[in-house]
């Protein structure tokens, strides 16, 4: 071989060598570093009020029949009929005092009474109906004053059959105010009984109603035609209604004094 062939051959493999080692070596998978994933970032959840339950029947104040009370919330509307678009009589400031005839009905949403006016300052109206608001802060509160003549023998309310009593009668000088509210747009049904003591049930009011509440009375001439309703009085009510009932006494009327 001539001198200069072998010189070409020789600086050739110099660079050969050179290029295999320019060549990265790849490590095997096993020793491959795994990459650490970067963890996903969750959102934190959006923070929404707690939101408070809608009060109901049962949040509504309960008052018996001839109870004391007073107005807690100023300009509280009395109205000619439970209902908020009912016409309004007046409207009272706070610490109004009121007697309870009777309820509470359900109308609106809202639970209503009936009440008389029993407070000397003004505005001054006969009888009329008020909403009673939902605790913890109702528009009526209890009062203690002296209501004077109380007509309101006893009462009870509900929206479900039940049996009440005992109610004292001693004379057929009384009434029985009912007031019925429908508790969805199907209507509903009003049935009262009345036993004496362990005697029979007596027949007493019979109603069906549509969509708009009613109110009505059975007159004192009813108790008068049945002697067998006096003593301890017991109510049986039969109804899918938003109802109450009370028993009203006939108080004698006062004759005025003329002046001299």
């Amino acid at each position: 071989m001539s001198m200069r062939r072998a010189a070409r051959l020789l600086g050739v493999v110099p660079l050969l060598a050179a290029c295999t080692l320019a060549q990265p070596t790849s490590a095997p998978s096993s020793e491959a570093p795994t990459p650490t994933p970067t963890p996903a970032t969750t959102p934190s959840p959006a923070t929404s009020p707690t939101s408070e339950p809608t009060p109901g029947p049962n949040d509504v104040p309960s008052f018996s029949a001839g109870s004391q009370v007073a107005t807690n919330a100023p300009g509280l509307r009395v109205r000619s009929r439970p209902g908020m678009d009912a016409r309004v009589i007046t409207s009272l400031g706070v610490d109004a005092d009121l007697l309870v005839g009777l309820g509470p009905v359900i109308v609106d949403g809202l639970g209503w009474y009936l009440v008389r006016d029993a407070d000397d300052a003004d505005p001054a109206f006969g009888e009329g109906w008020v909403a009673a608001g939902f605790e913890p802060d109702p528009f009526l509160i209890n009062a203690s004053f002296d209501p004077g003549p109380n007509p309101y023998l006893a009462g009870f309310a509900n929206d479900a059959d039940g049996e009440y009593g005992p109610v004292p009668l001693t004379d057929p000088d009384v009434s029985l105010r009912w007031f019925i509210a429908p508790l969805d747009a199907g209507g509903c049904s009003f049935a009262v009984d009345l036993r004496p003591g362990s005697g029979a049930l007596v027949p007493a009011i019979r109603a069906t109603l549509g969509t708009a509440p009613a109110p009505g009375e059975l007159f004192s001439q009813y108790f008068a035609s049945h002697p067998e309703l006096r003593g301890d009085l017991f109510v049986t009510v039969t109804s899918d209604c938003s109802w109450a009932l009370t028993f009203v006494r006939q108080l004698p009327e006062t004759t005025a004094t003329p002046s001299a």
